[in-house]
């Protein structure tokens, strides 16, 4: 008959194999949770930041109805001290345009403005954002009582 453990006894080579083993298994499983939550943090971020641009396009949209400018092609409004370039009333696509008004709201990095377009995408991502198909993207209005198009792409991050 096997007596108990006795402190001067250590562990059988089984148990620690056994041990070894369980830890193995239990970070196998862990890793990839982790692995995941950088792109859930990354999509989460994108999503929030849709929700901001909305906000401000719709604040700007709201400024230019009361300035009278919400149907001309080209005009700027002034929010806070601040003057956005306008298209139809929305920020224009354009440094002077959603770009001012994010940067107002403490969003800026990796941003890059195109032709009617402004398009952000998280730092972590080197390369080339459509590339990676993680951005964020704004494109103006191109004609009088249309909203602008907002769109995230997530499929890469």
């Amino acid at each position: 008959m096997r007596r108990a453990h006795s402190p001067q006894q250590g562990f059988t080579l089984i148990e620690l194999v056994a041990v070894i083993a369980i830890l193995g298994i239990l970070a196998a499983t862990a890793i990839p949770r982790f692995i995941n939550l950088r792109t859930a943090a990354i999509e989460s971020t994108m999503e929030a930041m849709t929700g901001a641009m909305k906000s401000a396009a719709s604040l700007v949209y709201a400024q230019a109805i009361v300035e009278g400018v919400h149907q001309e092609p080209a005009a700027s409004v002034t929010i806070q001290g601040t003057t956005v370039d306008t298209v139809y009333g929305y920020p224009a696509g354009t440094a002077n345009g959603i770009d001012t008004m994010m940067i107002s709201q403490g969003w800026k990095e990796r941003a890059s403005v195109y032709a009617g377009a402004w398009v952000y995408w998280q730092g972590v991502i080197q390369e080339d954002a459509g590339d990676a198909q993680c951005y964020l993207r704004y494109r103006q209005p191109t004609a009088a009582n249309t909203p602008p198009v907002i769109n995230v792409v997530t499929s890469g991050c």
